[in-house]
């Protein structure tokens, strides 16, 4: 999904030594008073106007109570601490390399509102997967965890998996899932250690194959969209031919109360269908006042959904779409 943005995966110090090295069991990023562990790291194939190249963080967890504000904090700081960094002091006699990195937090459980209201301030986008459109994803990765600490625990003692679990056996574990999932960087040579079994890891790397087409849509405002289509292909199909149309954004109380809205093209309802998750700020001040619902719903629509954007990097093509809220549909007869 994030190559998908457009974003190149960055694994290995060679790709960019003055700013990345190697820490623990995985890639680290330079900062200006300490050095930072990234579980994923991307850069911007474009470079957009009026600003540095961009990198992005990427951390996912998976637990099972709400995501908190200390990870959303230690986001922060980490930030702040490498877009401070001063290469000219650091590099003596070697002109620096500018970046301008960004975070994005994913989680299974979802976000508490202190966290929601910390990353918002701070322009941390943060990626809610609790629903249960996601409902085949989190089963999967709970089995295939289950599956790999059942063998660990067969191959070595309690306190020797314990250290594999959290040293090299995390990074050999990581780089074989970027492989399968065809992620890894060309340019740089695969890692010969490869201590996993993947076949514990088959039918959950399938399961996630469904998700690679996941689109990722900025809105009229300070909150991502992760949309997710009813059928493989049938936006692309559409939206490749139209890439500015209006659509029509419709939501029902009976499904998944009102926070699922689906998104579907104003010339042809049946032609393509988008479904997203509400973020739960939004959510909490539309459903609040049940007797406003609809009217704070259309509202919604009309300011940070009246333009949305998506746009889709792949085989080294950039596509952009826009998405414009048609204000006319309750004319039309759609409900609100």
């Amino acid at each position: 999904m994030i190559s998908g943005t457009g974003y190149k995966l960055l694994v290995h110090p060679d790709q960019d030594p003055d700013n990345l090295i190697r820490r623990g069991n995985g890639l680290g990023v330079k900062g200006r008073g300490s050095d930072h562990q990234a579980d994923v790291l991307g850069e911007l194939l474009w470079i957009p106007a009026f600003t540095f190249p961009l990198r992005l963080f990427v951390e996912a967890k998976f637990r099972d109570g709400k995501v908190g504000i200390d990870i959303v904090s230690n986001a922060v700081g980490v930030l702040l601490d490498i877009n401070q960094r001063n290469l000219i002091e650091r590099d003596v006699g070697k002109f620096p390399r500018y970046y301008r990195y960004e975070y994005a937090l994913f989680s299974t459980s979802g976000f508490s509102p202190r966290a929601i209201d910390m990353a918002t301030t701070h322009q941390i986008s943060l990626i809610d997967l609790s629903g249960d459109e996601f409902s085949d994803l989190r089963l999967e990765i709970t089995r295939s965890a289950e599956a790999l600490t059942t063998w660990l625990d067969e191959q070595y003692n309690l306190q020797r998996a314990e250290f594999i679990r959290r040293g090299r056996f995390a990074s050999a574990l990581r780089n074989i899932l970027r492989e399968e999932l065809r992620t890894w960087p060309v340019s740089v040579p695969q890692p010969q250690e490869r201590n996993v079994p993947i076949d514990l890891l088959s039918h959950a790397i399938k399961v996630a194959g469904k998700y690679r087409e996941l689109f990722v849509a900025m809105a009229d405002g300070p909150f991502m969209l992760l949309l997710k289509e009813r059928k493989p292909g049938e936006f692309i199909n559409y939206a490749n031919r139209r890439r500015r149309h209006a659509v029509r954004i419709h939501w029902s109380e009976r499904i998944n109360q009102g926070r699922t809205w689906t998104i579907t093209p104003s010339e042809n309802g049946e032609a393509y269908a988008l479904t997203f998750r509400l973020p739960d700020r939004i959510a909490e001040w539309i459903f609040a006042r049940p007797d406003l619902s609809r009217r704070r719903a259309l509202q919604i629509k009309e300011t940070y959904l009246s333009d949305i954007t998506v746009y889709r990097h792949v085989e080294g093509e950039d596509y952009l779409y826009r998405l414009e809220y048609d204000r006319y549909s309750l004319a039309k007869g759609w409900a609100p």
